[in-house]
């Protein structure tokens, strides 16, 4: 048995070896990277549909954040502020920003583990592991949301388990407020998500419901609020109005054109199958009726001042719903069509982080860096240049030959995590104290109800939705490891917490 006196004392201390070990890594890395040939790409500002157009952010923002109905207001929110703050330097300052969002994520990595005990030489390995892989690189030097999702997801579990410790409404307001955050950023994180955690917690810490119940209203009665003002502006109870169409990528997109044809002739489906959800305005003049102009420009253009179409017109809310009518008849009628979709969207959610269409050019400068950690670490053997390249294999060899080309040990390896850690929550042993058992299950709750939900409502891009779960999952690992360790007697079975009263494991 190896004693913990220098964890002990490397954790009673706020900057430790391996904080720094793994601060250090992040810089050196990121220099390295940079010398690479990774830049920050700023096009999504303009080229991505949940962004209002960038012209807006700089010119209208506010009467566009009050009528965006498409998506959640906060990114474009946050997008706004910059440019407007920056109109010709922006994409300067959003490195800035996101750089230094990484450090903040290192330190809530790191931060996060202490709390759970974990000894620092395998916080800080796990840390370096995750920070200086290309995906997370990638995604740092993306203007999307992904990076602010992995950050507020970490600071969620850290303020949760400062909630644990000492219950109070200041602490559950904070807690609360991390997760209105989320909400306000991505739609996958639904009401029914915050209602779910503040119901588990009243549960589990019935001595503070009071403080779940004043904690939590805020954030319900803001979330409500935005829905209400999107069920009497445009007839949607909701933060999202893209959900109809949305179904059509994983019912009527997944059918070829002769079952297509076939449903339509039989009455099953309306012709709107045979165009691509998401296509422009013009594809759907058949479709749609004609409605007055605004005077709102984010309501009124059919396309963004960058040139793809604005899903914020309120023609496309007629789309959604036949849209919706399809995908329903498609559940009902033809499920297989559907299947094809879900087995996609899970072969696609162990994919490393850099499989991802928006990484082409810049996977392609990394390499064999980015080959060897997709193979060391996701276990994936073979690489295809584009996802059409993997369609046309599954459409000229079958579906054994694409499993090379998955995450073969993020399968495995991710699955093992979920069990071990569904196992620790509901051991009788308890072999993880109060707080980090309750923050152990809001973890895995969360992975489980976004796993969900995109992987059985989205296909194409799960392992972009996968992304800032993959913190949690490095989190979990931490806590395997360690518990592997304990029991093989590699370190001391009592470790004191440093933030409570020592611990038996």
């Amino acid at each position: 048995m190896v004693e913990t006196v220098a964890v002990k004392n490397a954790e009673s201390r706020l900057v430790s070896p391996g904080i720094l070990f793994a601060l250090a890594a992040f810089v050196i890395s990121r220099i390295l990277y940079w010398h690479a040939g990774v830049r920050f790409d700023s096009s999504p500002i303009g080229n991505y549909w949940q962004n209002i157009d960038p012209v807006l952010m700089k010119t209208r923002l506010l009467q566009s954040l009050f009528y965006l109905h498409m998506q959640p207001p906060g990114f474009s929110l946050a997008l706004g502020v910059v440019l407007k703050t920056f109109p010709t330097s922006y994409a300067v300052a959003l490195q800035v920003i996101y750089l230094i969002l990484g450090l903040a994520i290192t330190l809530c990595l790191m931060h996060l583990m202490r709390l759970f005990r974990v000894p620092e030489i395998v916080s800080a390995g796990l840390t370096t592991l995750f920070l200086i892989s290309p995906g997370c690189v990638m995604y740092e030097n993306l203007a999307s949301y992904e990076y602010p999702i992995l950050l507020l997801l970490l600071l969620a579990a850290i303020a949760l388990y400062r909630f644990c410790q000492v219950p109070s409404v200041r602490r559950a307001l904070m807690f609360f407020a991390i997760l209105f955050a989320l909400t306000m950023v991505r739609n996958i994180f639904h009401i029914l998500f915050v209602l779910l955690i503040a119901a588990a917690l009243a549960t589990v810490m019935p001595r503070a419901r009071k403080a779940v119940f004043w904690g939590v209203l805020p954030a319900l009665l803001l979330i409500l609020a935005l829905q209400t003002k999107n069920w009497i502006l445009f007839h949607s109870f909701t933060t999202s109005t893209w959900a109809g169409m949305n179904t059509g990528t994983t019912t009527t997109f997944q059918l070829t054109p002769d079952e297509a044809d076939r449903l339509i002739r039989q009455g099953v489906l309306t012709p709107l199958a045979r165009i691509r959800p998401f296509s422009s305005l013009k594809e759907y003049s058949a479709f749609i009726h004609p409605i007055p102009a605004t005077g709102i420009p984010i309501l009124d253009q059919a396309e963004t001042s960058t040139g793809h179409p604005n899903f914020n017109n309120p023609l496309y809310l007629q789309l959604h719903q036949l849209y919706f009518a399809n995908s329903k008849a498609v559940w009902l009628h033809y499920p297989q069509a559907y299947a094809r979709a879900v087995a996609i969207a899970w072969f696609t959610y162990f994919l490393p982080a850099t499989d991802y269409e928006a990484f082409d050019a810049k996977r392609s400068i990394l390499q064999p860096f980015d080959r060897m950690y997709s193979e060391v670490v996701f276990g994936q053997f073979r690489q295809a240049p584009t996802r059409k390249d993997l369609r046309a294999i599954r459409a000229s060899k079958g579906v054994l030959p694409l499993v090379p080309y998955t995450g073969i040990f993020a399968m495995i390896g991710l699955t093992v995590l979920m069990f071990w850690a569904s196992r620790q929550l509901l051991s009788r042993q308890r072999p993880l104290g109060h707080p980090e058992h309750t923050v152990l299950g809001f973890m895995v709750v969360t992975i489980l109800f976004c796993t969900t939900v995109s992987n059985f409502l989205a296909t194409f891009e799960n392992n972009r939705y996968r992304f800032p779960l993959d913190g949690y999952y490095t989190v979990i690992a931490a806590l395997a490891i360690t518990s592997v360790a304990r029991k093989r007697r590699l370190i001391d079975p009592v470790v004191e917490s440093p933030d409570a009263a020592p611990v038996r494991a």
